[in-house]
């Protein structure tokens, strides 16, 4: 078990003013088996109304309008938490949705051949765990990492036609790669204490419990990552969604510090 201190903060600075701002924020972490959350505070720039509450995949959320013009948007969370060492989620029997293609996912005659290639010419162990980390390290040799060719409507399968991407491309692939395979699968997004921004990984089912692995870093997920949302995809865990009145496109710049204290 290792505490860390999160601090994490996103800053939006508009061209021009916007109004009539609603927004959704999944930025609070919940407390489960793996994570504990000690304490937990968040700040939101400029007020609005804001309210507490859940998405349809259990995660938590603040949802909020700000109707006067403001030419900035800044929101931001504050957290201690327990981590433990054990790199798996103990709930409930999953959803079946979580088994089958999302909007995001849907495997077509790219990511197809790629499956039936990797079990022709380097069949998967037979034992799960090995099963899945063998996929993820596929993808992880399949792909470079590289930003600007790929956004957040970016499909599983054009991702793997480009061969380049990021975090949210590499879980994408994994995702529908496991999918083929019959794996109940889910997307997890939240932060890593050495990736300065926010991080997605892959959550994969076996054995009674979900196992979190990083097809980016090729790993499984160790005390270093903090989830914030689950989903089928990137779309049901992105971090900000929102729309607003004006012509304002600005900036954005996102600040993440963990500080990871020594084991106890």
């Amino acid at each position: 078990m290792k505490s860390i201190n999160i601090q994490y903060q996103t800053d939006l600075v508009f061209g021009s003013p916007a109004s009539e701002h609603k927004f959704l924020l999944r930025i609070l972490p919940r407390s489960d088996d793996r994570q504990r959350i000690v304490s937990l505070s968040w700040q939101i720039e400029p007020q609005g109304v804001l309210w507490r509450t859940h998405d349809g995949f259990g995660n938590e959320a603040l949802a909020g309008y700000i109707d006067p013009p403001h030419d900035k948007f800044c929101f931001g969370m504050s957290a201690m938490a327990e981590i433990s060492d054990k790199p798996y989620t103990l709930c409930p029997e999953p959803e079946r949705t979580l088994i089958y293609p999302s909007a995001l996912t849907q495997p077509q005659s790219g990511l197809s051949d790629f499956y039936k290639q990797l079990d022709a010419t380097a069949p998967p162990p037979d034992e799960p765990l090995r099963r899945i980390e063998h996929f993820s390290r596929a993808v992880h040799s399949r792909m470079n990492y590289e930003r600007g060719h790929t956004d957040n409507f970016t499909t599983a399968e054009e991702a793997l036609s480009v061969g380049s991407g990021v975090c949210q491309d590499y879980a994408h692939i994994l995702l529908a790669l496991l999918r083929l395979d019959k794996v109940p699968v889910r997307y997890g997004a939240g932060l890593a204490s050495d990736y300065g921004e926010t991080h997605a990984w892959v959550e994969a089912w076996t054995d009674g419990k979900f196992y979190g692995i990083d097809p980016t870093r090729d790993k499984f997920t160790d005390e270093g990552y903090v989830a914030l949302s689950r989903g089928r995809d990137f779309k049901d865990c992105s971090v900000e969604r929102g729309i607003y009145k004006g012509a304002c496109k600005g900036t954005q710049t996102i600040t993440l510090s963990m500080e990871i204290a020594e084991e106890s």
